[in-house]
């Protein structure tokens, strides 16, 4: 797997979040992402509507995790009721993708995190992580075990 270092623009984001542990996320990811899919038209000022992101707040002391199912908006002008809405700074993140089936995702990550020790990068444990989504894959949409499945994962660096 080979990884590049990118610079990421500051991004306005609005969308949905979900906060619980890594067991109670995989139960309750894929119903956000259908819930966010089905009420995604209501956000104002979308920059790409066809690109998604899944940003990813951990807490490794208390092993807790907020996920927000988000798309980039030019501003603040509307928040729809019950979502949320903040700004992601400018900054430098190491950048992969994911191809194949869901079920080779940790896989994926193994092999990140192994090139970013092998050419001496430092993840950035106080940075949110992001993933972004495309028409190549839509969680909840297409099926999990698709070989076609492909995303972005981004993982903020030091």
């Amino acid at each position: 797997m080979e990884g590049t270092i990118v610079q990421v623009p500051e991004k306005h984001v609005v969308g949905l979040s979900f906060s619980g542990s890594f067991s109670m996320l995989i139960e309750h990811m894929p119903k956000l992402w259908e819930t966010f899919l089905q009420r995604q038209g209501e956000i104002p000022l979308m920059v790409q509507p066809d690109v998604r992101y899944d940003i990813s707040d951990e807490n490794q002391t208390y092993q807790m995790y907020t996920e927000y199912i988000v798309v980039e908006v030019e501003g603040f002008e509307k928040i729809p009721p019950g979502m949320v809405g903040f700004t992601l700074p400018a900054r430098t993140y190491a950048h992969f993708t994911h191809a194949g089936p869901m079920e080779t995702v940790q896989d994926t990550y193994r092999q990140l995190f192994g090139w970013l020790d092998a050419h001496g990068h430092q993840v950035d444990p106080q940075a949110l992580r992001m993933e972004r989504y495309d028409q190549r894959f839509i969680p909840s949409v297409h099926p999990r075990q698709r070989a076609e499945n492909t995303y972005e994962i981004f993982i903020p660096l030091r």
